[in-house]
């Protein structure tokens, strides 16, 4: 079996050159735009040069990171980054948006296409839809068994984090540091808002608490709630490479040089040694680079939380990493760019879509107005629900593994839904013969995204992350925009212990448990209300309601706005947010 490649980090021209002193197969790396770590150092044109010349010269390869979300105003400038990084003579780019690979294959000949971990791949299915990539990076959040079953079902390669920060979140799907931080982490400015303090003992704010003796302050049990220890699957490396996995990454862009070069050298040494054992003196070098506390993580089932204040330190080192470089030219040139053709349309009828979460808020929405009732799938109230309301679309998991595909497919044929709504791409894969919509974590950013989604016959509510003038200025509105309700700022596959969070600035967030984790849902209600009418001047037809209250008022009211009246909202509307409507996420 071939041995797996070994990725490192580049967060800057020092990193790379400690990567490639240190053994690495590959690096991956960010120019100025469209990369998950904009605070990085990155790489200007002049450095990436200077990068390829580095890389070419020692035989590692060069994979360049544009897996952010892209908005139409921004689609010529992606390309254009991508033209001059694809004659610098990059090996590959990493991507999110999932209609971009189709483009990238058709203009930019011999380059490879990665689907990033910011694409969520849970399952089988999920991966297959990119089946046209070169390579994706499946979740953190899988087991052995897990990946192993991807492996299976998945014939192109695979990449899989072995070592760095953990997400507490499902990739690409996180909007808390967007909606309360103001800084997207879809677009590469995450706040690390799970890094942060929080109160989940009901107390109004942290000053309430008792004080806490400095020294154990930081192991103060439910103050960083969400902080998460640091993957480590060194030990693990012997039975990974059995898997079949094609390229082990470290997560790593924002730290040292000597982070990358210690950690490269040590992963270097267990891909190339067959007998390789974690002793304590690796370990303690390891733990050098940077003091976090090691976890398996879910690849072995172990905790991944460690509840501390998020310190974690690295030797400073300055030493110099001497590598060779020469002069390359990459045989290969950029053609006038060919996109798809966009066809402005609209939707043929004005829709009202209302999600609820019991039998009797469903019947409230349909009978002040909604259009489609979207309900749990596994909802005990599903199917006589069913026989009173006009039309229900059942909603799956957003997190769906391939051990939970079945019972899906019996339940749906089960309880004949007259549609679904979809956490997850997944379901895209499954063929089950009935209308798709899509969740707003599917992260539907820009036309060509809409037209992808087109093709695969999905409806998408678009992302909450556009303002109202972003959503007019899309030519294709066949899709649902979300008026009202509370943001899931996050999905975890974590059962989490408690049912509310308390930051600092005393907003409290709810937790519900869901299908193989958690949500944290926003304090703060979205509401726009008749500002909505901006959105049909604009053609836009179609409303998404996410109500857990008051379901058949908040109906009523933009039932009225979609038929062209102006009701009275003065009484409530003081208590909610217009979230990214008005200017749109940075």
């Amino acid at each position: 079996m071939k041995k797996p490649e070994l990725l490192c980090p580049a967060g800057a021209l020092a990193n790379l050159k400690a990567a490639v002193a240190s053994g690495a197969d590959a690096v991956y790396l960010g120019m100025q735009n469209f990369t998950a770590r904009a605070y990085a150092k990155n790489f200007n044109e002049e450095y990436l040069k200077k990068a390829a010349e580095i890389c070419k010269a020692n035989n590692v390869k060069i994979y360049l990171t544009m897996n952010t979300l892209v908005k139409n105003s921004e689609i010529k400038d992606f390309f254009k980054q991508l033209d001059f990084a694809y004659l610098m003579g990059i090996d590959a780019v990493i991507i999110q948006e999932p209609s971009f690979l189709r483009i990238i294959k058709e203009n930019y000949p011999g380059l490879k296409v990665h689907m990033s971990t910011q694409t969520g791949v849970l399952n089988s299915i999920h991966a297959n839809l990119f089946k046209e990539a070169d390579r994706v990076n499946i979740a953190r959040e899988l087991s052995k068994e897990q990946i192993r079953v991807i492996r299976k079902n998945f014939a192109k390669e695979i990449e899989i984090f072995v070592h760095g920060a953990l997400c507490v979140c499902i990739s690409g799907s996180c909007l808390f540091s967007s909606f309360i931080g103001g800084r997207s982490g879809n677009r590469g400015r995450c706040a690390q808002p799970c890094r942060k303090l929080y109160d989940v003992r009901n107390a109004p704010s942290i000053s309430e608490h008792p004080k806490i003796p400095e020294k154990t302050q930081e192991f103060f049990d439910g103050i960083y709630y969400l902080s998460t220890k640091e993957l480590s699957l060194i030990d693990k490396i012997n039975e990974i490479k059995k898997l079949g996995i094609n390229s082990l990454k470290i997560e790593g862009r924002m730290r040292t040089p000597y982070y990358v070069a210690t950690t490269a050298l040590i992963y270097r040494k267990a891909l190339d040694n067959e007998n390789f054992k974690l002793t304590p003196e690796i370990l303690k070098k390891l733990r050098s680079a940077y003091s976090r506390e090691f976890t398996c993580g879910k690849y072995a089932g172990e905790e991944v939380f460690n509840r501390q204040k998020a310190e974690g330190k690295s030797e400073i080192r300055e030493e110099t990493y001497n590598v060779l470089s020469k002069p390359f030219f990459a045989n290969r040139k950029v053609s006038e760019l060919k996109l798809p053709a966009i066809k402005p349309s609209r939707a043929d009828k004005k829709q009202l879509l209302v999600r609820v979460y019991s039998k009797k808020d469903a019947l409230l929405a349909d009978k002040n107005g909604a259009d489609i009732v979207y309900i749990d799938m596994f909802d005990k109230d599903f199917l006589d629900i069913k026989k009173s309301v006009k039309k229900v679309y059942a909603v799956t998991p957003r997190i769906m593994f391939d051990s939970d595909l079945e019972e899906i497919r019996k339940r749906i044929k089960e309880i004949k839904p007259d549609g679904i709504l979809a956490g997850s791409l997944g379901i895209l894969g499954m063929n089950l013969g009935i209308p798709v919509h899509l969740d707003y974590n599917c992260n539907c950013f820009n036309d060509y995204t809409l037209a992808y989604y087109e093709i695969l016959g999905a409806f998408p509510i678009i992302s909450p992350e556009l303002s109202i003038e972003e959503q007019a200025g899309l030519k294709d509105k066949r899709f649902a925009s979300f008026v009202h309700g509370k943001i899931r700022l996050m999905t975890l596959a974590h059962q989490m212990d408690r049912k509310e969070i308390t930051d600092e600035k005393k907003f409290k967030f709810k937790i519900n448990r869901i299908r193989n984790g958690s949500e944290i849902l926003n304090e703060k209600e979205l509401g726009l209300f008749n500002k909505a009418r901006n959105l049909l001047k604009s053609g836009i037809n179609s409303f998404f309601i996410d109500t857990e209250e008051n379901a058949g008022e908040i109906t009523r009211i933009y039932r009225d706005i979609l038929d062209g009246k102006t009701p009275d909202v003065s009484g409530i509307r003081k208590n909610y947010v217009l979230g990214w409507s008005k200017e749109g996420v940075l």
